[in-house]
């Protein structure tokens, strides 16, 4: 449950799921969110903190625990990117889209752009799991 590259994998992964989004949405693609926000919707600056990290923390390990069974003869590099894809599909796109037909938070166009952005982000989160088990 808590081997030592499940544990490193854990830590390497929150990086890529904590800090990518916040460059993102902050810095990269802040004015185009904020043009496709729908009107009278929460802008999202009082992030709180500690439950975003909580949060962070449980899913890389979670990632971490999946990506450990997935194909355990082959820890390489283009099996962790099919993981985090199809990961990044389901998150991103899928309850990306759940979202968009139930919150109607954003326009299509920036829920395409938002669920894009996850699948390449857990991408990236399966790059760094296939290295640290692949050792």
């Amino acid at each position: 449950m808590f081997s030592k590259n499940r544990i490193i994998s854990t830590f390497a992964n929150f990086v890529p799921i904590y800090f990518l989004p916040w460059i993102f949405y902050s810095y990269l693609a802040a004015d185009f969110f904020e043009s496709q926000m729908l009107p009278d919707v929460s802008n999202g600056v009082d992030m709180l903190l500690l439950p975003l990290s909580l949060v962070c923390i449980i899913m890389a390990y979670v990632f971490s625990s999946i990506y450990e069974g997935w194909d355990k003869d082959s820890y390489s590099v283009p099996i962790g990117i099919r993981f985090g894809v199809l990961i990044g599909l389901f998150f991103g796109a899928g309850i990306g889209l759940v979202m968009y037909g139930t919150e109607l938070r954003t326009t299509a166009i920036g829920q395409l752009i938002d669920g894009i952005f996850w699948v390449i982000t857990y991408a990236i989160t399966g790059i760094v799991a296939s290295i640290l088990y692949k050792r």
